[in-house]
């Protein structure tokens, strides 16, 4: 049997490598129930955190890999540089990996999966496109921290209503991306489930947490419901101030 197939897309300023280790969590609770797709983002972004002495150095810069999904311009007017590079390769992802039964994102790759599945539902309604791409709807989308792509010509992927299931993460003291900013994407999702934990900008590690993500993930992957992997992600009892609500 075939196992579900997730794609997981990291935040601005990290890579595949990192985020695996950032979301080992998730990992925990989906073992080997699911095969995980950890993409690099095409955008390198090392230089925004290197000092004026990394710059001159070369055998340190090379080891810099902080990556994203697109640079976001902000002047007269928004603009989101490199995305058309980004989904040229998520086109060549879906295609030559997939089907991808959903996926998991955090922030700036939790964005850039909403985005996928508003372009995977209606293909030609706007500027942005993956091509000739055959890949069916996402069962499903883990967001963490998520935020909407706030350039006024992309407002068009937000019009219709996002109805596979989806589990949102929110830190509530999250000073990376506002609370608030990703409430406004709950809302485009019919009867999203929410987790709000007392926290900023990451995947939570708490044992609640893993309860929460492999009750939502059993509905999509079998192989969950007689597994113990969830275990392995922690076996105490919740972090204080962790609260699951469901929209």
């Amino acid at each position: 049997m075939t196992k579900p197939k997730i794609l997981c897309l990291h935040g601005f300023g990290e890579n595949a490598e990192l985020f695996k280790i950032r979301s080992r969590n998730f990992r925990a609770v989906v073992g080997d129930t699911a095969d995980l797709v950890f993409l690099d983002g095409p955008i390198d972004i090392g230089s925004l955190h290197m000092t004026t002495g990394d710059l001159v150095d070369e055998s340190i810069a090379r080891e810099f890999t902080n990556l994203g999904w697109w640079w976001m311009r902000r002047g007269r007017s928004f603009e989101a540089r490199g995305i058309g590079k980004t989904l040229d390769l998520i086109s060549k992802v879906l295609t030559e990996q997939g089907p991808f039964d959903g996926i998991l994102g955090f922030s700036q790759g939790a964005s850039l999966a909403i985005v996928i599945s508003a372009l995977l539902a209606n293909p030609s309604d706007g500027p942005l496109s993956l091509g000739d791409v055959d890949h069916p709807q996402f069962k499903f989308l883990v967001l963490a921290g998520a935020f909407q792509l706030e350039v006024p010509e992309y407002e068009y992927l937000y019009k219709q209503p996002f109805t596979m299931p989806s589990l949102h993460m929110v830190g509530t003291y999250d000073t990376v991306v506002d609370p608030e900013r990703s409430k406004i994407v709950q809302g485009y999702f019919d009867s999203p489930d929410i987790f709000e934990f007392v926290g900023g900008h990451f995947i939570p590690q708490s044992p609640k947490c893993a309860r929460v993500m492999r009750a939502f993930l059993t509905q999509f992957i079998p192989a969950l419901k007689d597994s113990e992997n969830v275990q392995s992600a922690g076996s105490t009892d919740v972090a204080a101030g962790a609260v699951a609500v469901s929209a």
